[in-house]
């Protein structure tokens, strides 16, 4: 679950690479708190929420326009390369925001959190041990993805301006088919 290829993946791995292990980490942080919020808000009763078929529809929805905005913005981007890079606190805020929206906003993550919210419920009905379970597929999610910002690190010395370019235009291709897919299914 946790090494998932979906639009996350992409986000984390092209905010580390062309800006630097912060935006990853900010990325991976961005996404850390969307999943626990899915958590407090599993916790709370989400699975009921979320039935209405009218909240599927305007959830996914608003995860297919974020991945076709950011999508779209890979696609014009400019490939460049750096290697002194410098991001402010702002600019760090904004990976963050990304990563928590294009997590937060995609149904499926939900759908995958009450499905572990369940098991991890029915296997652990002790508050303390479900609370410890949630905890550890949570530091599991951050561990990996922290992983893939530091990995990523590890290829820059290879690609060059040209490699970058067709990076970016893949990943924004694939971030606007997986909103394209996204919409499909909650239409």
């Amino acid at each position: 679950m946790v090494i998932f290829v979906g639009p996350v993946f992409f986000l984390l791995l092209n905010g580390s690479f062309q800006y630097g292990t912060k935006a990853g980490i900010a990325v991976a942080l961005g996404i850390l708190v969307s999943d626990i919020v899915c958590v407090v808000l599993c916790y709370y009763g989400l699975s009921s929420f979320l039935n209405v078929e009218g909240n599927k529809f305007w959830i996914g929805f608003a995860g297919s326009v974020i991945l076709l905005i950011l999508g779209i913005n890979y696609l014009i981007k400019n490939a460049k390369i750096t290697t002194d890079i410098s991001i402010n606190t702002r600019g760090l805020q904004t990976f963050f925001i990304k990563g928590f929206s294009v997590n937060f906003f995609n149904p499926f993550v939900f759908a995958v959190w009450i499905g572990v919210f369940q098991y991890g419920k029915s296997k652990y009905p002790e508050q303390g041990l479900l609370l410890a379970f949630l905890v550890a597929v949570l530091f599991g999610i951050l561990t990996t993805d922290l992983l893939k910002v530091f990995l990523s690190r590890k290829l820059k010395k290879i690609i060059s301006p040209r490699r970058l370019a067709i990076f970016l235009k893949v990943t924004g291709s694939i971030l606007i088919l997986l909103s394209i897919r996204l919409l499909y299914l909650v239409w």
